[in-house]
């Protein structure tokens, strides 16, 4: 029973550091700032360096050195974030279930793309093994994509899948989506367009369909 008990007490030891170590090695990552405009519902502007955190606020500062505060995303009619070659456009919208969110612009027309992202860390889980022993599963970050489309300024917002494994059917969720552009569920029926192209599917239907 005590060496039982060692061991588990080692591995989660073990568990513990891991976590801490992966946690301070991403940091700088995870918390950079980026040039940034801020706009506000009461039609003001600000400009300056800024990062996402806790899932639906932002922290501003005007300049390097200087104080930051924090925003919740409920105050902005958007943030436009320079962190890539194209800036990154985030509002904070309603999705289904009654919760609202910070998502992504990725296309802007007659039907509007959003992806919600979320990123993080699952530590390592200890479970039971054969004869006493403590197994450990890795831990390991996650990326969680959800693709929302939304049609016009009032219109529903529609789930059309995600970067999960076992999500919903991709192919039959466009096709029903766009239903009304006959060409362009031609092209999601023949895989001309995939998930992966899901984009190039707002932009085409926003483009070529919806003249």
């Amino acid at each position: 029973l005590m060496i039982i008990n060692v061991h588990y007490r080692f591995m989660k030891k073990a568990s513990y550091y891991t976590f801490l170590f992966c946690l301070l090695t991403t940091a700088p990552i995870l918390a950079q700032n980026n040039l940034a405009t801020l706009e506000f519902k009461d039609g003001k502007q600000r400009k300056g360096l800024a990062k996402l955190i806790g899932g639906d606020q932002i922290k501003f500062k005007k300049a390097k050195g200087q104080k930051a505060e924090k925003f919740h995303f409920s105050e902005l009619q958007k943030a436009v974030i320079y962190d890539s070659e194209e800036p990154s456009t985030y509002v904070y919208i309603e999705t289904p279930k009654g919760r609202f969110n910070v998502v992504k612009e990725l296309e802007i027309g007659a039907v509007n793309l959003y992806v919600l992202e979320e990123k993080g860390y699952a530590p390592p889980m200890q479970m039971g093994g054969a004869n006493g022993h403590m197994n450990v599963t890795g831990g390991n970050f996650y990326d969680l994509q959800n693709l929302y489309v939304k049609s016009g300024e009032n219109g529903e917002l529609t789930h059309l899948g995600s970067n999960q494994l076992f999500s919903k059917n991709f192919k039959k969720a466009a096709s029903d989506y766009f239903s009304n552009c006959p060409e362009l569920v031609k092209k999601i029926q023949n895989r001309d367009f995939k998930k992966k192209h899901v984009k190039d599917i707002v932009h085409y239907y926003n483009t070529k369909c919806n003249l």
